[in-house]
């Protein structure tokens, strides 16, 4: 009996809750929640880590280092930047030649308007459109 009546002596604040240990030692209980609060801040890193490196690293190889992950994800932010700008480069000359294309099916309906007027298509009845091929001669 006298063994565990000293078990019990040597740690009585087991069996205290979370509350009543505040309410004993306010310092330890906050030095105990800072603890928890950085393991999991030190987990989260650790995780984002891992993810991070499964998303960019060669998986092939042994674990990669936190600074080989970084350098990784550092090559695939400028591979992917450099795409970007190719992809708005190309973007831009296929923009550039809807523009011309466009421009020039406007001069051809202008053209084609001008030739049915000149033929006396011009104010065709029933608000006709000037797009209606002429029709046929006899």
């Amino acid at each position: 009996m006298a063994g565990s009546d000293e078990s019990d002596i040597d740690d009585p604040m087991e069996e205290l809750s979370a509350e009543e240990l505040k309410q004993l030692d306010p310092k330890k209980h906050a030095r105990a929640q800072h603890n928890a609060l950085e393991r999991r801040r030190r987990d989260n890193i650790k995780d984002m880590y891992s993810n991070l490196g499964r998303t960019v690293a060669d998986t092939s190889t042994e674990r990669a280092s936190r600074a080989q992950i970084l350098r990784k994800a550092i090559e695939s932010i400028e591979e992917k930047q450099i795409e970007c700008r190719r992809k708005e480069a190309e973007l831009a000359a296929i923009e550039a030649e809807n523009a011309e294309l466009e421009r020039r099916c406007r001069e051809m309906i202008e053209k084609r308007k001008a030739e049915m007027d000149l033929r006396g298509g011009a104010g065709t009845p029933n608000g006709a459109s000037a797009f209606v091929a002429p029709p046929a001669s006899h």
